[in-house]
């Protein structure tokens, strides 16, 4: 399992969310665009379009994810349980941290779901072209590289029996606004507002949840720290969507 997983983390470029519905010709842009890279898949994902990714898994980019160790999954499995957000969502965020990658949103259901979880979003005035995506798909995956050991390292405050939920948020908090200021070419536009990203910690919905439900505090001490603590960094999620137009 592990094997398979640091053979994968090096060129992995992004963590695809996709609602079939909506995601055939977004995806074809995402293969284009991706021919020498990969891109993951959450296994929970696959079952839930296994029709869609047919015949679409063999060769790059896109590689079905495992988890790196037992103790991220049973965080992913503890969060599907705690929090009313579907488990392709929660596996996506989950393994996309723990493989320092950016989540790609496709499709208006796993935007809504992730805007359930989002600590803030960045929205854009332009509509991007494909140099423009290229840009800030590049400027998303350090978001996620950069925020990484801190966001992490920080998350294993969680574990500590006495935790500052109003510090710990307010820490984590300050990262992401800070994070935004990368995204300032989106502001210089005239077009109608869109949604280009959302941050997402799932380290700061569960402070808030371990600071009031003892059984779920107790649930998390049984995990490793140091291992399940890879999968509480601050995401970056980019909706590939919903102006595309002038990118395909």
């Amino acid at each position: 399992m592990f094997s398979r997983y640091a053979s994968l983390v090096k060129n992995l470029r992004g963590v695809v969310l996709v609602d079939p519905d909506e995601a055939e010709e977004r995806v074809k842009w995402l293969q284009d665009r991706f021919k020498y890279r990969n891109l993951g898949v959450p296994p929970s994902t696959l079952k839930k379009a296994e029709g869609f990714f047919k015949g679409k898994m063999e060769g790059k980019p896109f590689v079905e994810l495992v988890y790196p160790t037992k103790e991220v999954e049973g965080l992913k499995e503890l969060c599907t349980e705690e929090f009313e957000v579907e488990e392709d969502v929660i596996e996506g965020l989950i393994l996309a941290s723990a493989y320092v990658s950016p989540i790609l949103a496709i499709g208006k259901n796993v935007q809504e779901q992730l805007m359930k979880l989002a600590l803030g979003t960045v929205t854009s005035k332009v509509d991007l072209d494909l140099k423009g995506w290229k840009l800030h798909l590049r400027i998303a995956d350090y978001t996620v590289l950069d925020l990484y050991r801190w966001s992490t390292e920080h998350a294993e405050n969680l574990w500590r029996p006495e935790l500052n939920v109003t510090e710990f948020l307010e820490e984590r908090r300050k990262k992401i606004s800070r994070d935004k200021s990368r995204y300032w070419r989106l502001a210089r536009g005239t077009n109608e507002e869109w949604r280009f990203l959302y941050y997402i910690d799932m380290a700061s919905s569960l402070a808030e949840k371990v600071s009031r439900e003892a059984e779920l505090k107790k649930r998390l001490m049984r995990l490793n720290p140091h291992e399940a603590s890879s999968g509480l960094a601050i995401e970056a999620a980019v909706a590939i969507a919903p102006r595309m137009s002038t990118g395909l």
